[in-house]
């Protein structure tokens, strides 16, 4: 990632991690939560590159880790969304098309909202948090999903402007 594009995507992530907190968080979706955040950074991450990619994962999940609403070991989000974006970016990137299509950004976006969440709480499990029952965790993952392609028509167009934004001229 270019020195020049870090600041602009850190206050990318900075100010939707306050909309989510501050904003979404409060709102009582009918199934279950959702994250705008998780959605929001995978649908970045599948126009990225594969070293952009990791320090993006680095930087959000790192921003998620100081949510005072998480009761994980900190660094886990970390963990878990630099992996991811690694995977997402050298694996599922290398499969699809260069130009991405809305729906393909849609399927991304909820199943690697979903992966990142089923990581987590393994992870997390693991490491000895408290995990809560299979239909809560299923109906939670689930919710998030259905809310992520629900919403996506709002969040993928914002997506690709704010990335086409942060790009240097030599990247576009």
């Amino acid at each position: 990632m270019e020195i020049n594009r870090l600041p602009k995507v850190l206050l990318v992530f900075l100010s939707l991690f306050l909309i989510q907190e501050a904003l979404i968080n409060q709102f009582d979706f009918l199934i279950a939560g959702f994250s705008l955040y998780l959605a929001f950074f995978m649908a970045w991450v599948i126009q990225d590159q594969r070293n952009s990619a990791v320090v993006t994962g680095f930087i959000a999940g790192f921003i998620l880790d100081l949510s005072p609403t998480i009761e994980a070991p900190f660094g886990l989000w970390t963990l878990v969304l630099t992996a991811l974006s690694y995977l997402l970016a050298s694996n599922v990137r290398a499969a699809l098309d260069a130009q991405l299509s809305p729906l393909v950004m849609l399927s991304v976006a909820v199943l690697a909202s979903s992966s990142a969440l089923i990581l987590f709480l393994l992870f997390g499990a693991i490491l000895g948090q408290e995990v809560g029952s299979a239909t809560y965790l299923v109906r939670s993952i689930s919710g998030n999903a259905l809310w992520s392609a629900l919403l996506s028509p709002l969040y993928i167009p914002l997506v690709i402007k704010l990335y086409r934004a942060t790009l240097t001229a030599r990247q576009r």
